[in-house]
């Protein structure tokens, strides 16, 4: 499977120029993506919830919305071309592409898969509540979730520095 990473305003031209079968969406109640019109609707997923980190908050990431999306996820073919955004490509969609890459390569390539999702979407600052979810779910012993915030932690500093 090969996965890519973007924002919802990037769906419809990374769909058309990457060959695209599945997709992945992680959306705010009420947003909808921009798909291409050639697009089957049958290879999408629709995962709603906010880019928060407080589980607290309303509409934050919840476990079942990182139970649903791995299921899907699991069932796709191996020669799927998985598109997974978010609003911005860099916080939910991101932390969902780690996820799905640890549940595809396994837990014991966790590095291996957080150093792809960086040269997948460089910009990646995966969501807390994503991570930690299904570094449950996978049963990685907090590994995943380490590595998603060992990468956000790097881009919060960046941007400290500036």
């Amino acid at each position: 499977m090969k996965i890519l990473v973007c924002s919802r305003s990037q769906v419809a031209k990374k769909t058309k120029e990457n060959g695209v079968t599945h997709i992945l969406s992680l959306l705010d109640p009420g947003v909808r993506p921009h798909h291409h019109p050639s697009f089957d609707k049958k290879n999408w997923k629709l995962v709603i919830c906010e880019d928060e980190i407080d589980s607290n908050f309303r509409n934050a990431p919840t476990k079942e919305n990182a139970e649903n999306f791995l299921e899907w996820s699991s069932t796709l073919p191996s020669d799927a071309v998985l598109l997974v955004h978010c609003e911005a490509g860099i916080s939910r969609s991101t932390a969902a592409a780690l996820s799905i890459l640890v549940q595809k390569n396994g837990v014991d390539k966790i590095d291996e898969c957080a150093k792809l999702l960086l040269e997948i979407r460089p910009e990646a600052c995966p969501n807390f509540l994503i991570t930690k979810f299904a570094d449950e779910i996978l049963g990685c012993d907090g590994e995943l979730h380490a590595a998603g915030e060992k990468i956000a932690q790097s881009k919060i500093l960046d941007i400290l520095k500036e």
